[in-house]
């Protein structure tokens, strides 16, 4: 039998990679020719998985944060694993194909997180490392590591570039996350020209100020550098970036210049291979590919068997509700639970401020649950998103649950994205109108559907006196038009109790929207009904003059409004609608009974969200706000634009 050839199959891997760009005539080849040897080393010699089990809880975790690079990585995957094949690679960047032109979530192909805007990866990466660290903390002992995995992270120059990798790996740096290591591909060109052009930072510097071990490698082609460099960074007590200086399209005619980043020529396809010493295109040296299977098998064959014997020896410790709970993390178990019969009305502040409320409802849950954690980015104690019982995540405490994001928002969604993909249900909280800070990782939430729940408090012009910049207008309109994204705002506790309902159920990424204002409950608001999106809470007696309709402390202004009305002798039905794109879903004799066909309706929603236009009939239905808000009281604020209940009564008369 021939001696395994290393070069050969890091070659090879390159050239199936650029045959799947060129095969789909788009791609980006510079990072497949220059992070190969880095990602092969990676692989081939250091990430421990079964590969019967692609979910195996203790299995290290890779991220490719730089996700242009995804032919590589389905590459590297078929070379390794088999978890791909050719046909899969021929079919990059194809429709309903395993390979799409940048990863998006598939456990069963080894991919770990949807990455692709760049930053979201790496930050994704820590939220990963979080999880881990709070499940080592809780369930490792002297005799026993049922959790020591590791996550490793590829990136590029852009990914640090982007503000969101700082605010992560700032967190990482403080908190001490020894289980995350960075591979840098340091190849200092981007896709419109040079790295300096508009960037200088001396990134081994700044991490090191950051509370980060930094190791260099010079030559990005040397494997056993890489190698050397890995095992170093498995012994640091800190985060480790590797930073391996490469260059962009190496053997290419372009190597070292923009001109590679996005595009391949044929005839430099050609030129490349014979470079390489390569043959046809799809094609790798079947022996040398069953050499290289059969290393990394052998090197895992026994990870998985050695942790399960672990796992039961340590479940013999358990008594049975403990078992429950390890149990229900490792097969991901929904938490399904009926807080309408669970929770003590008795002692809910029923009449409070719905963060106030939703606070105590959270802390019902986490009594519950064991995966349910969280946190803020430093405004839990405006927010009220606390787990008062959780204790607060540090290097000297991984088993709290509520993490101290810091003034991180960007990172805070994607590392919660990071801790959902480790089977966690997570929330955090922020003032809505920093809701456009955490878009991108809503974005990411939602295209992975993960249980994620951003709660989102302060949500109307009513906060005042901190002003325009503080007063969330199109945000609401921002959420609700993201797909796969359930977005409640709940007018009540009952409502909150049924919000949270189906955040648990569902399973599926969630906004919650919550008042800073104190509010009302009604008699017939109902936390079942909160499922049909919107229904009917106050009916009229003799006449239906008005249907009006709207959401969270809004519902408290309706009611106020219809018993103005009555002294007019107009009768109004009130329909609250916490969740409007799940009313849309209704059946169209259900959506009828609600807002019946030849009845005047009115929206109240102090946004400029353009999908209530769905329920009127033209712009003076809707009583919203259309301009950024303003400095003041309350009662000044909502007098300036003419939503105190005397403008709104009068505009109201005036449209029927």
């Amino acid at each position: 039998m021939a001696k395994y050839n290393e070069k050969l199959m890091i070659d090879e891997i390159r050239l199936l990679s650029l045959d799947m760009i060129n095969n789909a005539k788009s791609g980006h080849p510079g990072i497949a020719l220059s992070a190969a040897p880095m990602l092969y080393s990676l692989f081939a010699n250091h990430l421990v998985f079964d590969l019967k089990n692609p979910a195996w809880p203790n299995r290290d975790r890779f991220i490719l944060s730089a996700g242009h690079g995804s032919a590589l990585l389905y590459s590297v995957i078929y070379a390794t694993t088999g978890d791909y094949k050719i046909e899969d690679l021929k079919k990059f960047r194809r429709i309903n194909s395993q390979t799409p032109g940048h990863p998006e979530l598939n456990l069963s192909k080894r991919i770990e997180a949807t990455t692709g805007s760049l930053g979201q990866g790496f930050a994704t990466a820590v939220g990963m490392a979080i999880a881990e660290k709070h499940l080592e903390a809780k369930y490792n002992n002297k005799k026993t590591n049922l959790f020591n995995y590791n996550i490793y992270c590829l990136c590029s120059d852009g990914d640090l570039m982007e503000g969101i990798s700082y605010e992560a790996a700032s967190f990482a740096g403080i908190n001490k996350l020894d289980n995350l290591i960075v591979l840098y591909d340091a190849n200092k060109m981007t896709l419109d020209g040079a790295l300096d052009k508009d960037y200088n930072e001396r990134i081994g510097q700044m991490y090191v100020s950051l509370g980060w071990e930094v190791l260099s490698i010079q030559n990005g082609e040397k494997v056993s550098e890489i190698d050397k460099a890995l095992v170093t960074a498995n012994k640091s007590k800190k985060p480790v970036l590797i930073i391996v200086n490469t260059v962009l399209g190496k053997y290419s005619e372009y190597e070292n210049t923009n001109k590679i980043h996005g595009k391949l020529l044929e005839e430099d396809l050609e030129q490349i291979r014979v470079k390489l010493k390569g043959s046809r295109p799809f094609y790798i040296d079947e022996e040398n590919l069953n050499e290289l299977r059969n290393k990394v098998s052998t090197r895992n064959e026994n990870a998985y068997e050695e942790w399960h014997n672990d796992y039961l020896e340590y479940t013999k410790t358990l008594n049975e509700k403990e078992l429950k709970i390890l149990n229900d993390y490792l097969s991901d178990e929904d938490i399904n639970y009926n807080l309408d019969n669970i929770i003590d009305k008795s002692k809910l502040y029923i009449d409070k401020p719905m963060r106030d409320i939703n606070y105590q409802i959270m802390n019902v849950i986490s009594a519950l649950s064991d995966k349910f954690i969280g946190g803020s980015a430093d405004v839990y104690s405006s927010t009220k998103t606390y787990l008062k019982n959780g204790g607060n995540f540090s290097h000297e405490n991984y088993k709290g649950k509520n993490i101290l994001f810091g003034i991180r928002e960007q990172a805070m969604g994607a590392m919660l994205n990071g801790m959902a993909l480790t089977n966690f249900r997570c929330f955090g909280g922020l003032f809505l109108t920093f809701a456009d800070n955490l878009k991108p990782s809503i974005r990411n939430t939602a295209l992975m559907n993960l249980p994620v729940t951003y709660i989102f408090t302060h949500d109307s012009i009513c906060v005042g006196q901190d002003g325009a910049t503080n007063e969330p207008i199109e945000q609401l309109g921002m959420l609700r038009s993201i797909p796969n994204l359930d977005v409640y705002r709940p007018c009540d506790y009952k409502e909150l109790i049924g919000s949270w309902n189906l955040i648990l159920k569902n399973k599926k990424p969630a906004a919650l929207i919550v008042s800073k204002d104190e509010t009302e409950s009604f008699k017939f608001t109902s936390a079942e009904e909160v499922s049909l999106g919107g229904y009917v809470i106050s009916e009229v007696k003799n006449r239906l003059d008005l249907i009006l309709i709207a959401s969270g402390a809004e519902v408290t202004l309706a009611m106020k409004l219809k018993q103005e009305l009555l002294k007019s002798f107009i009768e109004a039905r009130i329909v609250s609608m916490p969740n409007i794109n799940e009313f849309f879903k209704q059946s169209e004799d259900y959506q009828n009974q609600v807002l019946p066909k030849g009845y005047k309706r009115m929206v109240l929603e102090f946004s400029n969200d353009p999908t209530l236009y769905r329920l009127v009939k033209n712009e003076e239905d809707l009583i919203n706000v259309k301009t950024f808000g303003m400095s003041g009281t309350k009662e000044e604020v909502l007098q300036e634009f003419e939503l105190d209940i005397a403008s709104i009564i009068l505009k109201i008369k005036e449209n029927l």
